[in-house]
């Protein structure tokens, strides 16, 4: 268990340690992703670092504290951390988290749990949550589409669950600036062009990493010495699906891919 300041950078805090934050710390190991668990109970937290301990390589940092605390959140890096999850059982603490987290990290991702929808999903959002989920409107929605997708359902279902990184596919975010694979390196680094990265293309992606990319997401990238239109600022920012292989990428573009964890792995320079 940590007890000095936690040194990663770009890392996630997860807060709290129940049902629902122990199935998440069990995703993020599995898609070897840095993680900082903070819990208040030893015991918990020695019960859910033997059920992960076989999940992953990469396993979570641990800060056993006070998640509603700005010195346990310091120590477990809320400065330098990429995203925050506050799974607390009571929306109390949840709200606590989220007010603190922010206050601390204005740039951090905030998701947090609520459990009264109706009273307390305004107060996360004024709070400074990014995203508020409800654990019972997902239920909800997933016995729905057991019942009206089944094939669906079945297939996201053993994309959650298989482990084997070389046969489950996965959805993923990937950001083009944290693309590390050798042959696209170069030829970002050959024909970098201001912040275009020009002649990478979707086609480049699939034959260098296996990835079928399904969407981009745009990031600030609008072009104001061509006098952009209404049409380029709705654009802005938001998704575009199923892109064609001659779409040129740029650097703040994210990609919404699908694909084995040890290709995503490859495509990040983790392997």
């Amino acid at each position: 268990m940590s007890k000095s300041p936690v040194q990663r950078v770009g890392h996630y805090i997860l807060c709290g340690i129940g049902r629902t934050g122990a199935h998440i710390a069990e995703e993020f190991v599995r898609r070897h992703l840095p993680l900082v668990v903070v819990e208040n109970n030893a015991d918990t937290i020695l019960d859910l670092k033997e059920k992960l301990a076989l999940a992953g390589e990469l396993q979570p940092e641990f800060v056993q504290g006070d998640a509603t605390e700005d010195e346990t959140l310091q120590q477990a890096g809320i400065e330098q951390a990429r995203g925050l999850i506050a799974t607390m059982g009571d929306d109390k603490d949840n709200l606590f988290v989220v007010l603190t987290a922010r206050s601390l990290n204005s740039r951090i991702r905030i998701i947090t749990r609520v459990n009264d929808e109706r009273l307390n999903r305004a107060k996360m959002l004024k709070a400074g949550a990014d995203k508020v989920l409800s654990t019972s409107q997902i239920g909800g929605l997933r016995a729905a589409s057991e019942l009206i997708r089944p094939s669906v359902a079945k297939f996201l279902e053993q994309i959650v669950h298989l482990t084997d990184k070389t046969k489950t596919l996965r959805f993923s975010e990937l950001p083009v600036i944290d693309i590390k694979q050798p042959a696209l390196v170069q030829i970002m680094r050959r024909r970098r062009n201001d912040d275009i990265i020009a002649g990478l293309t979707i086609k480049d992606i699939g034959q260098h990493t296996g990835l079928l990319v399904v969407a981009i997401k745009s990031g600030d990238h609008i072009d104001h010495a061509h006098h952009p239109t209404a049409e380029d600022h709705w654009h802005h920012n938001r998704y575009r699906f199923t892109p064609r292989g001659n779409e040129v990428l740029h650097d703040d573009d994210i990609l919404v891919v699908i694909g084995t964890q040890d290709k995503l792995d490859e495509a990040r320079g983790q392997s």
